[in-house]
């Protein structure tokens, strides 16, 4: 309703405005489209986008092993962390966005801290093989942006009602 009242009221009303007004309020209008078409498909997102740095990890901890015959500590903890979250019927939004920023600053951090060039590789392997996916959901949540070139060419996800 208040992005009807923005368009059919407030913008014809600053038809006189400086273009910089303009612009912004067609900010303010493309920003309240977006939590319009996201709002309810939010929760999802956030759980597949944890349930993908997730698996990162458990990749990036299992490369750990492999290189330094030792676990990763942090990492370990972190991954359970984000499962109990991930299993919570009373996880919110911002805990699942808590956990995924959590993980992805420690998979960061060990990628950067390889013991060898043969475990860096490995680490970018691993993450270039799991970014493609990660990706294609962040440009399919920012649909609604108008950026995308060709819509149709983004996967389904289960956590994105069909239009």
């Amino acid at each position: 309703m208040s992005l009807r009242a923005l368009g059919e009221i407030v913008a014809p009303a600053l038809a006189g405005a400086d273009k910089h007004v303009i612009e912004q309020l067609h900010l303010v209008m493309a920003a309240l489209g977006f939590m319009q078409a996201r709002l309810r498909s939010e929760v999802g997102f956030q759980q597949a986008e944890l349930e993908a740095y997730l698996a990162l990890a458990e990749e990036v901890a299992a490369n750990f092993r492999k290189h330094r015959a030792s676990d990763c500590a942090k990492l370990i903890e972190a991954v359970s962390a984000g499962r109990v979250v991930l299993a919570s019927a009373t996880s919110q939004v911002g805990d699942y966005q808590h956990s995924t920023r959590h993980l992805r600053q420690l998979v960061a951090a060990l990628a950067s801290d390889s013991s060898s060039e043969a475990e860096a590789a490995d680490y970018q392997v691993i993450v270039l093989a799991r970014s493609g996916a990660m990706i294609g959901d962040a440009r399919l949540w920012c649909l609604p942006l108008g950026f995308e070139l060709d819509p149709t060419a983004l996967p389904r996800r289960d956590w994105l009602p069909v239009a």
